[in-house]
């Protein structure tokens, strides 16, 4: 009795449960029904026109300005720097006194050089009577000896008389023939002390520094009372009536880039063009080609020598082309891109080919200007299907 007792408790348990999940089942089943289903709605998406426009093409470098020309003055003597004319921030002329070194010493030099020059003048001139008074002497002995040789062929005149006239007239020309090559060996001398004061007033010019071009002093190195000396730069003198960017070119963007293209820069900010002027043959030493973008006085107005400047080399242009942006570009498979065109409400997949990118736009092919490209999906990209249906959202 109790065992069929138990039997029907564990019946109704059962029974009981069937009913209740039965139940849940259908409440559930009600609940989904009252559920608008989405699928059938319109996918929302956000899209935008492609456009017809131009684009460009950039590398993008940081380069910094410099002046033109650039001067280290230096000296070519070591001297005591007895006065400094110029100052930091100074405007120079061409020729203008910069430094003026202590030439004591090479004054002295030349003062005593022409004291031996005037010295050695003298020596010539009474060397130069002597040689006069000679060769009047040697004339008379000469004339002497050519009678007393006729005298002597004639017996009117005794040998040892004759040889007597004709040694004192050997004697007189030996005399003039060192006073002569005396007055040479003189000449000589001052010639080559002529030389000498030339080089030191020459040396002079080293002690008086002047400018080598009109400029600006961007650095003054020395205060008076130093040492200058060949090794030791004393101010720099920067020409910026012409500026230059330097920046530098790596090795993979050699094949694109080269002098003669157009450059892009921002100043003040207004977007300023101008041409590569010089790419160096060969490589600095970072490995890579160092570029410059020359620039006129009128050209470079509020640039700064020193100061870093983003520059835009423009490789390639494109013009008339469709633009669309960056983010309503899909990668797929096989390296091919696309775009989701919405056409009536509903999508078509599009492959493109990319031309250009430049920021945030894309330069392709494959699509015309006006095409409503899907740019943004709220749920993703992988919900999208050619195919389905979208809404705009604006």
């Amino acid at each position: 009795m109790r065992q069929n007792y138990r039997i029907f408790i564990l019946a109704a348990v059962a029974v009981l449960l069937l009913i209740g999940a039965v139940s849940l089942v259908a409440e559930k089943k009600k609940e989904l029904q009252q559920v608008p289903k989405y699928g059938n709605k319109p996918m929302p998406v956000t899209a935008i026109k492609a456009q017809k426009g131009d684009l460009n093409r950039k590398k993008d470098y940081l380069g910094v300005v410099e002046p033109a020309r650039e001067a280290e003055v230096s000296t070519k003597v070591s001297a005591k720097v007895e006065e400094v004319l110029v100052d930091e921030g100074d405007r120079v002329d061409s020729g203008e006194l910069l430094i003026e070194l202590d030439f004591a010493e090479i004054r002295h030099k030349l003062g005593s050089m022409q004291s031996k020059i005037q010295e050695a003048k003298a020596n010539l001139s009474g060397n130069r009577a002597t040689v006069k008074s000679l060769e009047s002497s040697y004339q008379y002995w000469k004339a002497e000896k050519e009678r007393n040789q006729d005298l002597l062929q004639k017996g009117a005149v005794a040998t040892s008389e004759a040889q007597r006239v004709a040694d004192r007239a050997a004697e007189v020309r030996g005399r003039l023939t060192a006073a002569k090559e005396k007055s040479k060996a003189i000449q000589e001398s001052i010639s080559s002390l002529r030389k000498q004061v030339q080089e030191i007033r020459a040396r002079l010019e080293y002690y008086s520094i002047s400018s080598q071009y009109s400029g600006t002093v961007s650095e003054r190195l020395v205060d008076p009372g130093d040492m200058a000396s060949p090794s030791k730069p004393l101010l720099r003198v920067e020409d910026r009536k012409a500026l230059k960017i330097s920046f530098d070119i790596p090795q993979e963007d050699f094949p694109e880039v080269d002098q003669g293209q157009e450059v892009v820069f921002s100043l003040q900010g207004k977007e300023k063009r101008a041409k590569l002027s010089l790419v160096y043959p060969s490589l600095n030493p970072a490995r890579m080609k160092t570029a410059e973008v020359w620039l006129q006085e009128k050209e470079n107005k509020g640039l700064t020598p020193g100061a870093y400047l983003p520059v835009s080399v423009i490789v390639q242009e494109f013009k008339n082309i469709t633009l669309v942006p960056r983010s309503a570009l899909i990668p797929s498979p096989r390296d091919k891109k696309h775009v989701f065109a919405v056409e009536e409400n509903r999508l078509q997949a599009r492959e493109v080919k990319v031309l250009g990118t430049s920021g945030d736009k894309i330069a392709v092919e494959g699509v015309p200007p006006g095409t409503r490209v899907v740019q943004n999906t709220f749920l993703g990209w992988n919900r999208l299907s050619t195919g389905e249906k979208v809404e705009v959202i604006q």
